[in-house]
């Protein structure tokens, strides 16, 4: 029973201390899962905050990269924005010299305008004049000889040579005088009057209407057609060796022009009453033909004056060739005597003073004999002169 008594307490105790084991580990694991509890909230707290932590890292590195990308997006756009300023200074630099140069040209310009209102004002004082001036029939005739004048030059004829002024020319007991007379190369005369109707083709100018302007352009080309007759009834070319006609001098271009849009049958009308106008442009081509017709004057009168010279340049070669043919013969004269003489003297003298040589007589100086011309004169070929 002790045994069994021991054995039961042994048990019991074993239990009881298994118990007490078993309450004290039970303890002692609730402390451990507190603390384990504990260290899983300090775990937890420490990856809250190793997660802040990381977080708040990659919101700093995120920064950081903000911040360069700033920085560099500053740069680049500093780059970019230097460029663009320095195209804004070099406009603004640009838009102050146009300024400048405006303002320049606008006083420049305003000066120049001044100017020209100025030389308007001049002009339209000088045309007045001008226009005044060839109101008058005399200055017309004096206008027109200075344009004709300019043309005569031009085409090269000489005053005094080619041409003269307001020659008398008489018919019959009636005297007429032409403002210009032409000589011809080979004879006759070119009669030109440098006088020509002004106020109707003056006033057609000015006229604002075309009615009023067509009506003095007809009187203008009637004008012209009265001129010519005055012309033809003084008979100009009746008392000078001239062509059947005489030149009536118009010196601008539009007074025949116009004349001819007025009046289609001018020119026919001004022909049978042996009238030819002429413009600057059709005067300067007849005084141009006149010219060539001196010009090919002159080379005949110099072929001529040639021909002349040339044969009397022949006779004096055939007189010198007389010349030289009595000098030939004289010459060949002269050396057949010379050779007589020298062939006298040898017979004669040198003979002698040989042999008084070989007497003994002794002379201070030696004679030689002189020796005879061999050489033959030289003649001309007659075939010289023929031609080949």
């Amino acid at each position: 029973m002790t045994v069994v008594s021991a054995l039961i307490g042994l048990v019991a105790g074993l239990v009881i201390g298994a118990l007490v084991v078993w309450i004290l580990a039970g303890s002692r694991m609730q402390r451990v899962s507190e603390r384990a509890v504990q260290a899983e909230a300090l775990l937890a707290a420490a990856r809250a905050e190793t997660e802040t932590a990381r977080a708040e890292t990659q919101v700093a590195r995120a920064e950081t990269v903000a911040a360069r990308a700033q920085v560099t997006a500053g740069a680049s756009m500093a780059d970019l924005i230097t460029p663009v300023r320095e195209s804004l200074e070099n406009l603004r630099r640009a838009s102050d010299a146009s300024s400048r140069d405006r303002a320049s040209a606008e006083a420049t310009l305003t000066s120049q305008i001044t100017a020209v209102q100025e030389r308007y004002q001049s002009l339209e004082g000088a045309t007045k004049q001008l226009v005044s001036a060839l109101s008058r029939g005399q200055t017309r005739g004096q206008w027109g000889e200075m344009q004709l004048e300019g043309l005569l030059q031009h085409a090269g004829l000489v005053e005094g040579v080619h041409f003269t002024r307001q020659g008398t020319r008489r018919d019959g007991e009636s005297a007429v005088r032409p403002d210009i007379v032409i000589m011809m190369p080979g004879g006759g005369e070119v009669l030109i009057d440098a006088k020509f109707p002004f106020d109707a083709y003056w006033q057609a100018s000015t006229a604002e209407e075309q009615v009023t302007r067509d009506e003095f352009m007809r009187k203008h080309a009637a004008d012209v057609l009265l001129r010519a007759r005055e012309l033809s009834s003084k008979g100009y070319s009746d008392g000078a060796k001239s062509p059947d006609f005489v030149v009536m001098f118009l010196p601008l271009e539009s007074l025949l022009s116009s004349a001819l849009d007025a009046d289609g049958l001018l020119l026919e009308r001004t022909f049978e009453r042996k009238v030819v106008l002429a413009t600057p442009t059709t005067m300067l081509a007849l005084l141009r033909t006149i010219a060539f017709g001196y010009q090919r004057q002159l080379m005949a009168d110099n072929a001529e004056q040639i021909r002349q010279a040339g044969a009397e340049m022949l006779t004096r070669l055939a007189n010198l060739s007389e010349h030289l043919e009595g000098m030939r013969r004289g010459l060949d004269q002269a050396v057949k005597g010379y050779n007589s003489f020298v062939g006298s003297f040898d017979r004669q003298a040198m003979r002698q003073a040989r042999r008084m040589h070989e007497m003994g007589v002794e002379a201070p100086k030696g004679v030689e004999s002189p020796a005879a011309i061999e050489t033959d004169l030289r003649t001309s070929d007659p075939a010289a002169l023929r031609s080949d």
